[in-house]
């Protein structure tokens, strides 16, 4: 069967260059953030050190730690995890030191009430950006270590008795607790998804990999060449016989024939474009799907690839060939006539004498 419409896309990119990007997308929200907070703690600074003594000292300091945040958000040998979990760390130390200031150094307590609220505002933003920067675990020791340390607080300042602000206080606390409550079940669903994903994905690599060469197999390819066909591009299909192939199987053995098939592989891989694809279609044969799109450009690879093949060191010294088939798809094109007319040509150069290349014309 040519076709697979319900099979997944089978190019996959590198997982560690998608970690890579990922991480300088973080750290570009990162420093943005950082430089676009610095002014609004300058302009409160400027506006209220002059009354609030908390603010007269500490705030410099943010200002100095947002800068320093924002040059190692510029070197990437600072580790990204490190740069975060300080930021967090020094964050949740100086606004619980804001509350403690709030509480009990402050003469009207109603009076600043609005920034015991402004706290707790930012300690939900700690939470969250906690559950997306940290690992689970990590992010609900930071919860609940905030939830221990301002209850301890509420507890030392309200233990005189019920009143309007230990009453609001403890409203703040049951609202927090509930946020980090939430965000942990999110955030255990998400990692839950995560590998529910992940698992599929390896499942769907499996299907779609040949576990020889780890090249697309032919459902892969059944299924990248339906989408080539969908662009309404011209491309060009190359069909790949190694010859004497059961020749080289009766008299090496086995072994050394997947040690041929591995090698091809190899040598055609290393022959293509990026964005040209190899995959094994079965047996001895491979196919390419390249992005040519007219013939003697495609006759020239093909006659590249062959003389690559024949000029590779294989190993024991066995010599190998190959015979090729190529044809260029037309937009009348199905899966099964555009496979049909490389294998026509590549049975002619099988006909031929092998170690050739045929063309069929669309």
């Amino acid at each position: 069967m040519l076709s697979d419409s319900s099979a997944p896309n089978t190019s996959t990119e590198n997982p560690a260059e998608i970690t890579r990007r990922w991480e300088r997308r973080r750290r570009y929200f990162y420093l943005v953030v950082s430089l676009a907070g610095i002014p609004s703690i300058l302009a409160v600074w400027w506006q209220h050190h002059a009354d609030n003594p908390f603010i007269a000292i500490v705030y410099p300091l943010l200002i100095l730690a947002g800068l320093a945040w924002s040059a190692a958000l510029l070197w990437p040998r600072i580790p990204l995890a490190w740069i975060e979990r300080t930021v967090l760390f020094i964050i949740s130390l100086l606004f619980l030191s804001k509350l403690v200031y709030l509480l009990f150094f402050t003469q009207d307590l109603n009076g600043v009430w609005a920034e015991v609220e402004a706290v707790y505002w930012v300690f939900v933003f700690i939470l969250v950006i906690g559950y997306i920067a940290l690992p689970r675990r990590l992010a609900l020791e930071l919860s609940l270590l905030l939830l221990v340390a301002t209850s301890a607080l509420g507890l030392w300042r309200f233990w005189d008795g019920p009143s309007l602000p230990g009453i609001e206080f403890l409203r703040l606390e049951v609202r927090i607790a509930g946020l980090s409550f939430l965000l942990f079940v999110l955030a255990r669903t998400k990692d839950e998804f995560n590998q529910t994903l992940l698992a599929a994905n390896q499942m769907h690599r499996i299907a779609h990999t040949d576990s020889l060469t780890q090249l697309p197999n032919r459902r892969g390819l059944n299924h990248l060449l339906e989408e080539h066909l969908t662009r309404r591009k011209p491309f060009t299909v190359i069909l790949i016989d190694i010859d004497h192939f059961k020749l080289i199987n009766d008299t090496f053995g086995h072994e050394s024939g997947d040690a041929i098939l591995c090698q091809v592989g190899e040598c055609l891989q290393h022959q293509i474009r990026a964005g040209d694809v190899l995959g094994r279609w079965g047996g001895e044969e491979f196919l390419i799907l390249t992005t040519e799109e007219e013939a003697h450009s495609a006759l020239h690879l093909a006659h590249r690839l062959r003389e690559a093949v024949e000029a590779f060191e294989f190993s024991q010294g066995i010599p190998v060939t190959a015979s090729f088939g190529v044809t260029l798809s037309c937009e009348q094109d199905t899966p099964i006539n555009l496979i049909k007319r490389a294998d026509l040509a590549l049975y002619r150069a099988k006909h031929n004498g092998r170690n050739r290349v045929e063309w069929e014309a669309p």
